[in-house]
């Protein structure tokens, strides 16, 4: 290597070493169906679609029930791999064996991966559903805390952004879901809480602008009248929104399944996907 082309590789190592990590916010939508995208006023969540990477035909995993979606979302992997195939799942309460466990006795988890790779990252976690505690590893994450509410889980996790800024945070709001048994997918009532939604995505997305964040939206599953757990598409059909720097907007075309998820996180940090995880990154 010349000496010119030396000085060239030194100057390069140092801008990459001295340009700040990545920080990346997941925000879930608890049984947010993509048909209402179209039908209520969601102009953050529009303004985002127009400069990410998206596909609003992604798809969950059977049965279209919470745990074994936000497990597959979580964990890189299906229920055939990780275990968990309904909402009675518990850590010593299952009929199926995860194919390989991590830290914790689960199905490695986009948590225990960062943490096992990169040890320094700030995990969080701030939650709605009692359920979406027991998917992961706690102990991989700096902060775990379930907030009731839709509106009281944004704020805490906009407080807790500004306070701590962590590098990795997930967020998950139930409201929707509840609209849904209440009065049923696609009902007027169910529209106006994906609208209130999306006031509350303004919110967060205001929050984490000065960080040049990662932005990822999706939901674990859809509905169809007041229901979900029927291998329908309208509850198997879930949003993948992928906003940040460098991110090039356009829709994916391939396909894509709730189990990329993790994968595509991992390599927004630099870090491998697990071995036992079959979800691959959507980004280069």
């Amino acid at each position: 290597m010349n000496r010119m082309r030396f000085l060239t590789f030194l100057i390069l190592t140092a801008t990459l070493h001295a340009q700040p990590p990545a920080k990346l916010i997941v925000i879930g939508i608890d049984g947010f169906s993509v048909n209402v995208i179209d039908k209520a006023k969601m102009p953050n969540l529009k303004a985002l679609i127009a400069r990410a990477a998206f596909t609003l035909k992604a798809r969950g995993v059977l049965p279209t029930v919470s745990s074994p979606n936000w497990a597959s979302i979580l964990m890189g992997a299906g229920p055939e791999q990780h275990g968990v195939t309904s909402n009675d799942w518990q850590r010593d309460k299952f009929e199926i064996d995860p194919l390989c466990t991590g830290a914790e006795g689960i199905f490695p988890n986009i948590f225990g991966v960062l943490h096992a790779a990169r040890p320094s990252l700030h995990l969080a976690a701030i939650y709605d559903w009692d359920g979406f505690g027991r998917l992961f590893d706690r102990s991989a994450a700096n902060h775990a805390e379930r907030v009731l509410h839709s509106e009281q889980t944004t704020q805490a996790a906009i407080t807790y952004w500004l306070e701590k800024k962590p590098d990795f945070l997930f967020v998950h709001l139930d409201d929707v879901d509840h609209a849904g048994h209440t009065f049923g997918w696609e009902s007027d009532e169910y529209i106006e809480a994906a609208a209130r939604i999306d006031i509350l995505l303004g919110k967060l997305f205001e929050a984490v602008a000065q960080d040049n964040a990662y932005l990822i939206i999706v939901a674990d599953h859809g509905g169809t009248g007041k229901k979900h757990g029927n291998p329908t598409r309208n509850e198997l059909l879930i949003p993948f929104i992928f906003a940040g720097p460098g991110v090039k907007p356009r829709e994916l075309k391939q396909a894509v399944n709730n189990y990329d998820v993790a994968p595509t996180i991992a390599a927004a940090f630099g870090v491998v996907s697990h071995p036992c995880w079959i979800g691959k990154p959507l980004l280069p």
